[in-house]
């Protein structure tokens, strides 16, 4: 499920190797993050969460480059925001935002940088926009771009419900309806599920309506 052809992990290396380029981070350190982000995002128990969730996270950025206040910040929030994903833990965006830390410093990052990309982490714990001090701007930004699965045509939708599903494979069937029906009411409950406008205007509609069918599917079993 969702996984990455060969052809395209290459393609995605050579944009890792661009942004930090264009970051003047280092180079040999670059290289080492890159094995490091390719292992943990090809953990064999990842049907979602892996390079192709990032790779579709890239493209959204791409397409909404013109509303992006910092862009390097926005693209490793993406690379980096889901390289911890244990899905015994409840703490994997504190994990992936510390890691991020560590080896954003080992790459030379700008501080700031960093700061900014940890706070896009953070905030995917409850896609909330959090009072950050000295906050990013492109955190409201950075959320949408993160749910645009929710907004995903319905077939896309049913194979990334299916996916989530087989992540939680070790959870027995009630426990696991329970947790994510928690999960969906809380976004279907939700006033504004996008920050912006126009990403509101694209995935708002079919968000909910995927989000309805799955709230049926689990609870009408």
């Amino acid at each position: 499920m969702f996984l990455i052809p060969a052809e395209q992990k290459s393609k995605l290396q050579l944009q890792w190797s661009d942004l930090i380029q264009g970051l003047a981070g280092s180079p040999r350190h670059a290289r080492e993050v890159w094995v490091l982000l390719d292992k943990h995002y090809s953990e064999p128990q990842r049907s979602f969460h892996n390079f192709t969730h990032i790779q579709s996270m890239l493209r959204h950025a791409e397409d909404r480059r013109a509303d992006i206040h910092n862009f390097p910040v926005v693209s490793l929030a993406i690379w980096f925001h889901d390289m911890v994903y244990d899905t015994h833990a409840n703490n994997n965006e504190l994990k992936s935002a510390e890691l991020a830390g560590e080896l954003m410093m080992r790459m030379e990052i700008n501080p700031t940088v960093i700061m900014h990309v940890q706070q896009c982490i953070l905030a995917t714990a409850r896609h909330e926009v959090a009072d950050f001090k000295n906050r990013a701007a492109d955190i409201p930004l950075f959320l949408d771009i993160a749910l645009t699965i929710l907004g995903a045509p319905k077939d896309v939708y049913q194979q990334y419900s299916r996916a989530i599903r087989n992540e939680f494979r070790w959870l027995e069937a009630p426990a696991y309806r329970a947790g994510r029906l928690k999960v969906l009411k809380r976004f279907a409950d939700r006033e504004q599920l996008y920050f912006h406008p126009i990403m509101a205007a694209q995935f708002d509609a079919q968000a909910r309506a995927n989000i309805a069918w799955e709230i049926k599917k689990l609870t009408f079993v």
